[in-house]
C-alpha cells in the first residue's frame, strides 16, 4: 500500500520524499489506534476525527500528552479559559529539572516545537488561533471505543 500512497501521489504533496514522510507520520499514528476507532475515522465525523488524531498525537509524543493532562486539562478544570507560550515554558521547565537532555535544547528548537504544540491543538479544534480553549464534544461512538487513559487526553471533554 506505501508504494502505492507514492507512486500515485494520493496524498497530494509536492515531492515523493514529502509523501514517504506524511505517510510514516500518519502510519505511526494510526498503528496507535484500536479497530474501532480507526472505524470511526473511516466513517468521517470531524469531531471525532479529529479527537482521535489528537489522540494518537498525545500517544505517539508523551511529551505533548503530558502537556495536556498537566497543564490544559488542569488549567480548564480551574476554569481557565485560555493557555498561552508562558504555560507551556512553564511546562517545558519543569521537565527539563527532570529530564537532563533538555536542558541542552535551543531555544529555537524549543520556540519551534511550542510553535508546532499550538498548532497541531488548533488544527485539532482544541484551540483558537487567540489561544482560547475550545469545549470538546465526545461523542457515544468515540467514548464507547475508547479507554479512559485516551479520553483524558482530550482536555475538557464534554460527555454526550
Amino acid at each position: 500500500m506505501r508504494e502505492e500512497v507514492i507512486k500515485e501521489n494520493l496524498l497530494q504533496t509536492r515531492t515523493a520524499r514529502s509523501s514517504e514522510v506524511l505517510y510514516g507520520e500518519m502510519q505511526k499514528r494510526l498503528s496507535l489506534l484500536n479497530s474501532e476507532q480507526i472505524e470511526l475515522i473511516a466513517d468521517d465525523y470531524e469531531g471525532d476525527v479529529r479527537q482521535l488524531v489528537w489522540m494518537s498525537i498525545c500517544k505517539q509524543y508523551p511529551f505533548v500528552g503530558d502537556f495536556v493532562l498537566e497543564i490544559v486539562a488542569p488549567a480548564i478544570a480551574s476554569g481557565r479559559q485560555s493557555i498561552d507560550y508562558d504555560d507551556y515554558g512553564y511546562f517545558f521547565n519543569a521537565k527539563a529539572e527532570w529530564h537532563q537532555e533538555l536542558e541542552k535544547v535551543s531555544e529555537k528548537t524549543r520556540s519551534n516545537a511550542r510553535g508546532a504544540v499550538f498548532q497541531m491543538m488548533r488544527q485539532c479544534g482544541l484551540l483558537t488561533e487567540s489561544n482560547d480553549l475550545v469545549p470538546q464534544m465526545i461523542s457515544a461512538a468515540l467514548q464507547n471505543c475508547s479507554s479512559e487513559s485516551d479520553l483524558a487526553l482530550i482536555p475538557g471533554a464534554i460527555r454526550l
